[in-house]
Parts: structure tokens; C-alpha cells; sequence
């Protein structure tokens, strides 16, 4: 897992708005993509998740 699981604020859209959570460094963003603090992004800042997730099996683009 990629991740120190240090807190981090991550911005969520709402309907009209936006909000600010702490989330852990390495939780599952929005996107499917990881929140990352910066220490973090620049370790992994070359790794491809979208072909990661495409190789373990995941159906990145479908939705069900």
C-alpha cells in the first residue's frame, strides 16, 4: 500500500460546494486515484495506478 498514513486534508466536492476532510495519506480518493501528502507524491510520483488497477483485474472505466 502506498501511504504513510499521516493526516492529510483532502477537499470533497459537494452539491453546491466543497468540504475539507482529514483522510489518512494512502486512503482511496474521489477518483479511485490515492491522497497522497507531498512526501508521499513525490516518492510514487512516477507509478502508474491506472495500469496497476487494470492488471489486478480492476474495470477501471465500467460502470456498474
Amino acid at each position: 500500500m502506498a501511504g504513510c498514513g499521516v493526516k492529510i486534508p483532502v477537499t470533497v466536492p459537494t452539491k453546491y460546494s466543497a468540504k475539507v476532510l482529514e483522510m489518512p495519506c494512502g486512503s482511496t480518493g474521489i477518483y479511485g486515484y490515492p491522497n497522497l501528502c507531498d512526501k508521499c507524491a513525490e516518492i510514487h510520483k512516477d507509478r502508474d495506478w491506472r495500469r496497476e488497477s487494470i492488471e489486478a483485474g480492476e474495470n477501471f472505466d465500467e460502470d456498474y
